[in-house]
């Protein structure tokens, strides 16, 4: 993929499509495309990046509108709930490189999806990489390192520190809620078995000046394919919230049945209507990322704090697109992050947003 490739970015004047357009603006000038339903704020987003970049009207409910925003584009970075695939289904077909923030992987549900989206994939010549921003995203890149320096993965743990105002715009408020509604599998000692969020929780140290919190289990997309890209007999991933009495109150209405409300739309976003008003009050607000891997009796994790989920989440989303820009994901296909993507490479972009990952393998 030539780095002159046009960057479509899909709710690229949300919270995060428009600081990964930001993020990519001044490298590829006149080669980022920022879409969403509405032609002015498209535009004025554009504008107020400068260096090129153009507004252009996209609505993902519609598969005429997906057909013609995709003229002419290279790369596709989706930052909308797109949970019918249309717009992956329309790059996959015309073999647009492709990768979004919002994978669903949970609700994609098995291996033998995924082989569907990547066998289309590879038929068409377009390469995915499905999952890009903080988790799935950058704790990807961060599990491939730790794994690949104890020669593999038997067990994976990703483990997330949120405060409760800081989530990424209105969109990931809502899935958030929405997750808690549902049942997931996770995989343990090779076999497959269902649990509810938050069902059950660790202990965990995340670094200075976090320290010990406690983190629950979470239907975060990173941990779907482990089992198939690294082999992985054993994988959780982990949510823990500041504060965290949040937590235990969110447990109490799954414990009693009334998170079947947020399965439905309205209840959904009237609590997230009073959520944003909380996180306008807490904007940048202090995060955590460990992963932790085992193989045989050695054992390793990697770290991450910073301020700000939707500055994470866009320069991992940012640092994943230069990697397809610059054609490092060389074969077509569908894949997840740890499987190509290079973490030297992709950590040293990161960091240039001011995120350095620690590395302890003991």
């Amino acid at each position: 993929m030539s780095s002159e490739a046009a960057v479509l970015i899909v709710g690229g004047y949300g919270v995060v499509g428009s600081r990964i357009a930001a993020k990519l603006a001044p490298h590829h000038p006149g080669r980022v495309v920022i879409a969403g339903r509405h032609q002015h704020r498209a535009n004025a987003a554009a504008a107020s990046i400068g260096h090129g970049v153009r507004g252009r009207v996209l609505d993902v409910a519609s598969s005429r509108s997906i057909e013609a925003a995709l003229d002419d584009m290279g790369i596709v970075v989706s930052c909308v709930d797109d949970r019918d695939r249309r717009l992956l289904r329309a790059a996959v077909e015309r073999g647009i490189q492709y990768t979004d923030i919002t994978p669903h992987l949970v609700e994609l549900g098995s291996a033998g999806a995924y082989e569907q989206i990547r066998s289309a994939a590879r038929a068409s010549g377009a390469r995915v990489v499905l999952g890009a921003g903080l988790v799935p995203g950058i704790s990807n890149v961060m599990v491939r390192a730790v794994a690949r320096s104890l020669g593999g993965a038997d067990t994976i743990q990703t483990a997330l520190l949120l405060a409760a105002g800081d989530a990424s715009g209105p969109g990931s408020i809502e899935y958030l809620l929405r997750e808690l509604s549902m049942s997931f599998p996770i995989h343990v000692d090779g076999a497959h078995r269902r649990v509810r969020a938050l069902s059950d929780s660790r202990e965990i140290e995340f670094p200075p000046p976090i320290g010990h919190r406690r983190a629950y289990l979470f239907p975060f997309s990173d941990q779907v394919l482990y089992p198939v890209t690294l082999h992985a007999h054993t994988v959780h991933s982990l949510l823990s919230l500041d504060p965290a009495w949040l937590a235990g109150l969110l447990r109490l209405l799954i414990l009693t049945g009334a998170t079947r409300a947020l399965a439905r739309d309205p209840a959904r976003r009237a609590i997230a209507r009073v959520w944003r008003a909380r996180a306008a009050r807490e904007a940048e607000a202090a995060f955590a990322l460990r992963v932790d891997v085992t193989r045989g009796n050695r054992s390793g994790c990697a770290t991450l704090v910073g301020r700000g989920q939707a500055k994470a989440t866009a320069a991992g989303a940012a640092a994943l697109v230069r990697s397809l820009l610059d054609g490092e994901v060389a074969e077509p296909g569908a894949w997840m992050p740890e499987q190509v993507i290079d973490p030297e490479l992709f950590l040293s972009r990161v960091a240039e947003s001011g995120l350095r990952v620690q590395f302890l393998v003991a």
